[in-house]
């Protein structure tokens, strides 16, 4: 895939600057194209002939400019055509490999497309000599028109290379700025550095610390899109209103999971295509338990439930497992795997013929883990100069959380809920971080920096409150609706050296802003054994506005958590047993907003810079609830 197009000016010789570029650049990703207006083809052939050789030691592929005959004659790899010229069909018909084609309008690129062209030119994005701008709105839409790659064309510098990237190309080409520099091999790493590290950086580090539900939990609260608080008369009670779970029968036991399908994260449009959809396969298919639990009354009996009641139950309100893989421009790969387990027990009284009490105790435990390796290579491919980053960090803290809660009944048909989350007490914390940088340049001793540490970390949980209604019409509908705030909180997430934080990409500091998140649901009886659920909610971004320096990237004191807010559906089917109600459905959300991702993945050449891209995130499950009584 050619991610870098260099292509000749129209006068003096470009082999010496073409020689000292593709010497500095990666093998593969980088093409040459002759473009010489106006020579004779004895000309052409001679340049030809010698640029071919330079760029088979290279690996690059070489491209003669709208003359075919030129380009058999010296066995180019391609040809490259005018927008208005000889057809790609036509190309391929004359035995042409690799075809490219300049394009000036999203029309030009699919035409290209259709007649069969590996890649498109599009140009000028930015303003030349003689030239006017087509802008960065006009490239997207290009980019949008077809399937092939489209590479940026036209006053592309090091400065703009990574807003061309941003708006779907996937590589830029060059005239002036690398073949027409006094020194092209400096030019050429600058313009490379500007491509590659957007390239590799499309798909950011997700959102750890600054919103709090990916998904519903809970079994019958999950049909409803989590607006469980004014119900909560199952055992996840114990996590939305503890109050509710006096209105139980029986002893009742919830089991739930969710198959995780699909987390997906990436710049601009997330489609669903080979390639651009990140689908887990079977191997890798993760079973989230997200509850299980069981809650009995005691007491004095009644058509709504027990006197008392005691119950516990364990969730899994966050569970992210997701990594990036890279072959070019650099070999990376990132892991993160980021769970928190929720162990609730409580229990809940009737204090009168309307009102219900409760009080919930939960141990909060959060383990992180994340591993990166990046490995760069330059120069000479047979003694090439190696740089090689690797790190990795575990950390685990615990909290203890008590969650007040009301139920207040109205009447039979209409059901109110409040519950108050208290500020997390610290129970726990410990972990361990290593990073290691490996140079090796030939000629030079091999330099190696390792670093470790121990860590004791923090996840605080800031106080919370929840307030919903439901309206129940027996036998057959039940709607119900919710409003959670949580408070903003300000912590230091880990104590680590400032060197070893860096290295792993890790923020320590953590801002979130007060939150607050809607729930919910409608459900429908028919014929006594099915139901159907239909639930919305959203997941909003506590995160802060990213600070950002004149040049665009993110000032030192700049927050690196990602802002994206979702918004997510569930859709159930339920089957109904005299003893037991199973769920099974799926739950889907879907946000947009920024991410900081760093400016040199490996961190060897810029340890400490980020910037700002805008991302999607897409995530997908399925999943299984039922709830026994006996």
């Amino acid at each position: 895939m050619i991610r870098l197009y260099l292509i000749t000016p129209p006068t003096g010789d470009p082999a010496p600057a073409i020689e000292a570029a593709l010497a500095v650049l990666p093998r593969g990703s980088v093409g040459v194209q002759l473009r010489r207006p106006g020579s004779t083809t004895r000309e052409l052939l001679s340049h030809a002939t010698t640029l071919r050789e330079i760029c088979a030691r290279a690996g690059a592929p070489f491209l003669v400019n709208d003359r075919a005959d030129v380009a058999l004659a010296v066995g180019a790899d391609g040809v490259h055509l005018p927008a208005r010229g000889l057809s790609s069909a036509d190309a391929r018909a004359l035995g042409i490999g690799l075809v490219g084609v300049s394009a000036h309008s999203a029309e030009d690129v699919a035409r290209a497309s259709r007649e069969g062209a590996d890649f498109a030119v599009f140009a000028p994005v930015y303003a030349t000599p003689g030239k006017s701008a087509r802008g960065e709105a006009a490239l997207a839409s290009a980019c949008r028109a077809a399937p092939i790659p489209v590479l940026a064309l036209g006053g592309v510098d090091e400065t703009n290379a990574r807003r061309c990237i941003e708006a779907g190309a996937l590589g830029v080409a060059c005239i002036r700025s690398v073949l027409g520099a006094a020194d092209p091999a400096a030019a050429a790493v600058r313009l490379w550095k500007a491509v590659a590290l957007v390239l590799l950086c499309a798909a950011a580090a997700r959102a750890d610390d600054s919103r709090y539900q990916d998904y519903p939990v809970g079994t019958r609260a999950m049909a409803l899109g989590g607006a469980f608080v004014a119900l909560s008369d199952d055992p996840s009670g114990l996590y939305y209103n503890p109050a509710g779970i006096c209105d139980t029968h029986r002893l009742n036991v919830s089991v739930s999971a969710s198959l995780y399908g699909v987390e997906r994260q990436s710049q601009g449009a997330i489609r669903l295509g080979a390639g651009t959809f990140s689908i887990a396969t079977l191997n890798d298919l993760n079973v989230i338990p997200g509850e299980v639990g069981l809650i009995k009354g005691v007491g004095r009996m009644d058509e709504r439930g027990a006197a008392i009641a005691y119950g516990f139950d364990v969730t899994v309100p966050s569970f992210r497992a997701y990594g990036t893989d890279s072959a070019e421009p650099f070999q990376a790969q990132t892991r993160v795997m980021d769970r928190t387990f929720n162990v609730g027990a409580g229990a809940a009284a009737r204090v009168s013929d309307k009102l219900n009490l409760g009080l919930a105790l939960h141990y909060v435990l959060r383990l992180y883990e994340t591993s990166e390796d990046a490995l760069i290579q330059q120069g000479d491919p047979a003694d090439p100069a190696v740089g090689v980053y690797h790190a990795t960090g575990t950390f685990q803290n615990a909290n203890l959380v008590a969650l007040l809660g009301a139920k207040y009944r109205h009447s039979d048909e209409w059901l109110f809920g409040a519950s108050l989350g208290l500020p997390g007490a610290p129970l726990y914390s410990g972990g361990n971080v290593v990073a290691q940088d490996v140079v090796s340049v030939p000629g030079t001793p091999n330099q190696v920096i390792i670093r470790r540490s121990g860590v004791n970390s923090r996840t605080y949980v800031p106080a919370m409150a929840r307030l919903g209604a439901a309206w129940i019409e027996p036998h057959r509908w039940t709607i119900s609706a919710q409003i959670t705030g949580h408070l903003g909180t300000s912590y230091d997430r880990f104590s680590v050296p400032a060197d070893i934080a860096q290295r792993l990409r890790l923020q320590d500091h953590i801002e979130r802003q007060p939150v607050v998140d809607l729930n919910a649901g409608g459900e429908y009886l028919f014929n006594g054994d099915y139901s159907i659920g239909l639930g919305l909610f959203t997941s909003r971004s506590g995160a802060p506005a990213f600070t950002l320096n004149p040049d665009g990237t993110l000032a030192a004191e700049s927050s690196r958590q990602t802002r994206v807010s979702l918004y997510g559906a569930t859709v159930t089917l339920g089957m109904l047993g005299e003893h037991s109600t199973s769920f099974i459905g799926v739950s889907a959300s879907y946000g947009s907003g920024q991410a900081a991702v760093p400016n040199d993945p490996t961190g060897i050449v810029d340890p400490t810079g980020f910037h700002a891209v805008a991302v999607k995130e897409l995530f997908l499950y399925v999943f299984l609830a039922s709830t026994f009584r006996y």
